[in-house]
Formats: structure tokens, C-alpha cells, sequence
């Protein structure tokens, strides 16, 4: 087994095992405006909203979590199928991989079984400094013929990973002369730790159209690295970041950007927060992780059962559609 294959393994089983989480959800602090007369129809509340030009059943996207290696088949293989017959997006992991290694493509090929619903291929942005470049992108893309790509950033991560790549230099210029030469849908997205306002900016003004902030709340791979290392200078740093709530307010003042609230999402009730906070759509990975290791049939009850959870909480403000949801005002708890 590769050394990229044995992280991709080492995460799994830390994220499934370990104490991953440092901070509290900033989704906890809020509380939906409750309604006694909420006068609408239950059967009758809209949540589908567009990603691009493809519609979701409801606003969640499944993270991306990994492949490349034996578990990262099954894990891909349930989450596709569940996807699809819920009517949501997914990412898949880390893609480097297959352009070192081709025979781990199979780890990720599950287009067969998510024909219609947005799939996004991975790839790290700290890569362009590594001898990559938008070549490398749309070979990925075409390969698991995906609707896009989603290109994470993770500073944190990689300075306290053993193997991480540490040169983070120039890359928002790089970043700015690939991304008009990529084919499909841009995402940029963190891993935990956020986006923070003046990059977001900047990914705004050079062309970028969505960003999942992915901010602090949620699994910290800061914390997950540091399981990895012989010290403990990753615990250190294991609960930096800027909190997902915060990023949500500032953020949507941004001109022509739209919002995915990463960091901290763990049920419907954290979804219907995020859009009333300035997200489109929500995102997560790790209450599904273990559902995905079982079954396509687990993975897709999880997901019914967000949706579920999210549309009590629509009902419950009177909020018929994901836009008069996105208008009603929380209070601190």
C-alpha cells in the first residue's frame, strides 16, 4: 500500500475513532423563531434548491471523504447510490492519487451509479506548487466524469501532517490563471478551519461563484493529523479556525458569492440554521462516514432523515421554501 493510501486509511479510522471534534458546533448557540399558527401545509414545504445548473431535492451536499484505497470503494460506492436515489450532491476524496497511481481510478468510478444528481471531483490547491496545473484538473474530471471540481484548501492540515506539503506561496495568482481554463463547476472549499473573509474576497473577485467555508465547529483535521504525529504540537493547534456561523454573516455580503455551510452540520435542524445564516446549501461528512462503511440503504435513511429534520424546522418558522427560510431571523439561545 502507497503512503497516500495509508493516510487515506489512518483518516478513516481517526475520524470514526478519535475525539476529532475540539470545538462546539456554533449552530448550537441559535434558536429557531417558533411559530404557533405557522399556516402552512406540511406536504407542501419546498426545499429543493439549484447547484449550478442541477437541481437537489434539498440543500446538502456529502462531503468528500476519500478513495484510493480498499474502503474508499465501498464508501464511494454506497454514497453514489444513496445520493442519487435522495437527490443530492456528493464529493469524492483527495483525487491526486489516481494521477500517481491509475489503478486506484477504480476507487472512485461510481458515475454508473449517480447518473443524474451534481458528482465533483477533489483536488488540492497547494498542488499547483507541487508541478500540477489545470492539465491535471480536467484529467480528473474527465476520468470520473464529474460535473466539476472542488478545490480545497487546507493550510492547517498540511502543516501539521507528517507528509504535508508546506510550500503555500503564490497561490492565489496561481490560483487565478487556472480556474478560467478548468472544465465545469469551480468549488473552492476549506476543511474545517475556514475561509476567511479577505480570500474569500479575492475567490469572488476572480471569478469563483461558490465557496463551502467549512469553518470551525466540525472535525478538525488539524486534530485528526495530530493522532498522526509522534508529538503533540498538533493538538496545539487543533481547535483554530474561524467559527462557520461567523463565516455565514460575513460572507454573504460578498457580491455574486454563494455560500456553503461546511463545519459543524450534523442534523436538519444545523441545515435549516445555515440557510437562515446566509448558506444555499449545507454540507458534512462525518455523520454519514460510518453509515457509508455499512450500506447504500443506511447512507440514504441518514439522508431522509436530514431532510426530514429540516423540514419540521421550516414548518415549525413558517417558511414554505428554502428563500422565506433564508429571511427569518434567529436568536442567540
Amino acid at each position: 500500500m502507497s503512503q497516500i493510501q495509508d493516510r487515506k486509511k489512518d483518516h478513516i479510522n481517526i475520524v470514526l475513532n478519535k475525539d476529532v471534534e475540539p470545538n462546539d458546533s456554533s449552530f448550537t448557540k441559535y434558536r429557531l423563531p417558533y411559530k404557533s399558527f405557522p399556516e402552512i401545509d406540511f406536504e407542501k414545504i419546498d426545499t429543493t434548491v439549484d447547484l449550478f445548473d442541477k437541481k437537489l431535492s434539498f440543500p446538502f451536499i456529502i462531503s468528500s471523504m476519500t478513495g484510493g484505497e480498499k474502503l474508499g470503494t465501498v464508501i464511494n460506492k454506497n454514497i453514489a447510490i444513496a445520493a442519487e436515489k435522495a437527490g443530492v450532491a456528493f464529493g469524492l476524496g483527495s483525487m491526486r492519487v489516481i494521477l500517481r497511481k491509475p489503478e486506484s481510478l477504480k476507487t472512485f468510478n461510481v458515475r454508473k451509479d449517480c447518473p443524474t444528481i451534481p458528482m465533483y471531483a477533489n483536488f488540492g490547491v497547494v498542488q499547483l506548487n507541487y508541478g500540477y496545473g489545470a492539465d491535471d484538473i480536467n484529467k480528473i474530471i474527465d476520468l470520473v466524469e464529474a460535473d466539476g471540481i472542488f478545490l480545497h484548501v487546507n493550510p492547517i492540515q498540511e502543516i501539521i501532517q507528517p507528509e504535508g506539503d508546506k510550500n503555500w506561496e503564490g497561490l492565489l495568482l496561481k490560483l487565478s490563471k487556472i480556474i478560467p481554463k478548468i472544465k465545469g463547476n469551480v468549488i473552492l472549499k476549506e476543511t474545517g478551519h475556514g475561509i476567511d473573509f479577505a480570500s474569500a474576497k479575492k475567490l469572488a473577485e476572480m471569478g469563483v461563484k461558490w465557496i463551502d467555508v467549512s469553518g470551525s465547529g466540525g472535525t478538525s483535521w488539524a486534530n485528526v493529523e495530530a493522532y498522526r504525529r509522534i508529538d503533540d504540537i498538533g493538538h496545539l493547534f487543533k481547535a483554530e479556525g474561524i467559527p462557520t456561523d461567523e463565516l455565514l454573516k460575513s460572507h454573504s455580503k460578498i457580491k455574486g458569492l454563494n455560500l456553503i455551510a461546511g463545519g459543524g452540520i450534523r442534523n436538519g435542524k444545523d441545515v435549516a440554521k445555515s440557510i437562515a445564516l446566509g448558506a444555499k446549501i449545507a454540507t458534512a461528512a462525518k455523520p454519514l462516514l460510518a453509515d457509508a462503511l455499512k450500506s447504500d440503504e443506511k447512507v440514504f435513511e441518514t439522508l431522509q432523515k436530514l431532510k426530514t429534520e429540516l423540514k419540521i424546522a421550516m414548518f415549525i418558522t413558517g417558511a414554505k421554501n428554502l428563500n422565506e427560510l433564508s429571511k427569518i431571523k434567529l436568536t442567540e439561545a
